[in-house]
């Protein structure tokens, strides 16, 4: 389903309609990712999937029609870890329990390997980052990453479902402390702890 929201104005059926067709349009940008991950390196059909691909990369650079960016305001439908809108997003679906823990399943697949097999520890620390920074996002709204600390406890395999988990530790003024994991066959094979501040009001910058 495609949610247009948290826009301070009305959303139109033709704002509603381009943000479905672009959601469509990264869903299946994100399986040809991974379908080329896949396909024998000597396959003939790889050089009409590259012509297409370069036919389809000069439409988009000469649009007929120029989208409006309004439909783009909420950062969230085009972040690389949640964004529905983004093809190098997983994506990961957020949930907020009754205690305000976060938590999300998401399996990753070839384009997110690091070693073989394995998903890279780059995309670990992206993804908690991003999971650490929402637990906090009830207190603090906008808030700026200032310290992550990342610890490896042992790989992330691929293709195999995970438990993402994160939630508020403490507030001091702006600043905020959150603690996660993620978990695989109920072991935490990564750990995550961050402090990210909250930005000034206007009025005292």
């Amino acid at each position: 389903m495609t949610i247009v929201e948290n826009l301070s104005r009305p959303v139109s059926d033709v704002e509603r309609e381009y943000a479905a067709a672009l959601e469509r349009d990264a869903a299946q940008l994100r399986r040809i990712v991974d379908l080329l991950q896949r396909v024998d390196v000597d396959d003939p059909l790889l050089l009409d999937v590259a012509e297409k691909l370069d036919a389809l990369s000069e439409h988009l650079e000469n649009p007929i029609d120029t989208v409006t960016e309004t439909i783009r305001n909420p950062g969230w439908r085009h972040d690389p870890v949640s964004g529905v809108e983004n093809a190098i997003a997983p994506p990961i679906v957020l949930e907020a329990g009754p205690d305000g823990t976060v938590t999300a399943e998401v399996e990753f697949g070839l384009p997110y390997q690091g070693p073989n097999s394995f998903v890279h520890g780059g995309i670990s620390a992206m993804v908690m980052d991003h999971v650490l920074s929402a637990a906090t996002a009830p207190q603090a709204g906008v808030i700026f990453t200032a310290q992550l600390t990342v610890r490896y406890h042992r790989p992330l395999p691929l293709f195999v479902p995970l438990t993402i988990a994160a939630r508020l530790r403490e507030r001091e003024g702006r600043k905020i402390w959150a603690t996660g994991e993620i978990v695989v066959d109920g072991k935490v094979a990564v750990s995550a702890e961050g402090l990210f501040i909250e930005p000034r009001p206007k009025a005292a910058q």
